[in-house]
């Protein structure tokens, strides 16, 4: 089984933030929300708030952003009609429809880039966008029990991340392999 962590490593950048500055041209609004969200997940990252305390603070202002949304599924499509070529070009010559995309990203902008590349199986964080709540935030600590979850007894035989923050996956990898831009190297243990 073949593993991909997404931004950063198949996508060239953050999705999540490409698809938050492309909506801002028919939503302005939301530029207000930039700075609190960046300095959530900026402690977040630096261990100064818990994953819980991180959610709750996102789906605070996420909320109202995704509610914001006529269709977001519409406004997802034009986003990747758009983004799509930001798939870096190592993956695209060599993946398969039985890959596995294990991604912080939200499930509502992940799965329509998977669907256009064939890829079956999606791994991501859960949205309930009605609500506007986070159903389970797949990062760090929390990515490995995600694919636990999907897939509780199986080994990955290839996994693919762009950072040490997916360290935890490591352990249930044969080959953990690290991506630099459209260089792959192996991950020496």
């Amino acid at each position: 089984m073949r593993v991909f962590d997404f931004d950063g490593t198949i996508y060239d950048g953050e999705s999540c933030v490409d698809f938050f500055l492309y909506t801002l041209r028919r939503h302005p609004h939301n530029i207000t929300l930039l700075p609190r969200v960046l300095y959530m997940l900026w402690r977040y990252k630096h261990l100064k708030v818990s994953a819980e305390e991180l959610i709750f603070q996102l789906e605070k202002y996420g909320a109202g952003y995704l509610r914001g949304f006529s269709d977001i599924n519409a406004e997802v499509a034009e986003f990747w009609d758009k983004y799509e070529y930001k798939i870096k070009p190592f993956y695209l010559k060599s993946h398969r429809e039985d890959d596995v995309i294990l991604s912080a990203g939200p499930d509502f902008l992940i799965l329509e880039i998977a669907r256009r590349l064939k890829i079956k199986t999606v791994i991501s964080s859960r949205f309930d966008l009605e609500k506007g709540r986070i159903i389970s935030l797949c990062y760090n600590s929390n990515k490995y029990k995600c694919f636990r979850q999907r897939f509780p007894n199986e080994r990955i035989d290839e996994f693919y991340t762009d950072s040490d923050v997916d360290s935890p996956v490591y352990d249930i990898a044969d080959c953990v392999y690290i991506v630099n831009g459209n260089k792959v190297r192996r991950r020496r243990v």
